[in-house]
């Protein structure tokens, strides 16, 4: 698979072990994403999901801090134009991040802000560093939680403690963000690569449409009904068990014994 010239000369890309790694790298700025770097994420992930060759997408960012959110020269001179500030720029890339299929790992150390927190909502394994921090500040600078936040975070985290972070802007640590499912594992700060990695090259080596209607499943279970999830589920188990990549799985395993 060849791989396109990032278009913004910020963001690095590599895939070996049928992982896709996508690394924000402007570590000056702490990962600020700028139109650009927003670009190259959107026409990356098209890319790992269009070829079979990457069965996992891993993204991490370079420096001390994995992301300080959204540009904020970018958001004011949309504003100072008239555009709309995300749909130029953050819009494109949470919808594609929401709905890619494949298995999305992510590694976070020092802060993550705004758009740096709720790309996380969409990803399937977040693995974290020690001083990891989750900062919100949408109201403070005078906007709304973006991405599905106002929704994904009362969900996961309850309420008063969505609220802290959504609308009092407080900072969540990696301990409490692991207490409360935010993320799926805190280690020290040297084992970030290495822990995230191994996610995702586990992820990678899974059968493939096991595992991406495995993710839709899980993505569609909370807003359906019990009954038809489960009648819904049986059938997909069913159809999955007839196909190729499970009799060979299962021919493989017989053969064994």
């Amino acid at each position: 698979m060849q791989l396109p010239a990032p278009e913004s000369g910020q963001i690095l890309v590599k895939t070996t072990e049928s992982v896709m790694t996508i690394t924000l790298n402007r570590p000056d700025k702490l990962n600020a994403l700028t139109g650009a770097m927003y670009r190259d994420l959107v026409d990356l992930l098209a890319l790992a999901e269009e070829h079979d060759d990457v069965g996992a997408v891993l993204i991490e960012g370079q420096g001390k801090s994995f992301c300080a959110g959204n540009d904020l020269g970018d958001f004011l001179a949309a504003g100072n134009a008239g555009a709309n500030a995300t749909e130029g720029g953050a819009a494109p890339f949470i919808r594609a991040v929401s709905r890619f299929e494949k298995p999305l790992v992510v590694a976070v150390q020092g802060n993550a802000v705004g758009v740096g927190v709720t790309m996380l909502l969409h990803a399937d394994i977040v693995v974290a560093a020690d001083d990891a921090k989750f900062i919100t500040p949408f109201v403070d600078l005078g906007a709304v939680p973006e991405a599905g936040s106002s929704k994904l975070l009362p969900a996961w985290l309850g309420y008063q403690r969505a609220a802290r972070m959504l609308l009092a802007g407080e900072p969540l640590g990696a301990e409490e963000a692991l207490q409360c499912g935010l993320v799926a594992k805190v280690v020290g700060r040297s084992e970030l690569e290495g822990a995230a990695r191994a996610y995702a090259v586990a992820l990678a080596a899974k059968p493939r449409r096991a595992m991406r209607e495995s993710k839709r499943l899980m993505r569609q279970a909370p807003e359906m009904a019990l009954h038809d999830l489960i009648d819904h589920d049986l059938a997909l188990f069913a159809e999955l068990l007839r196909g190729d990549e499970a009799k060979a799985i299962l021919a493989a395993k017989l053969g064994k014994k």
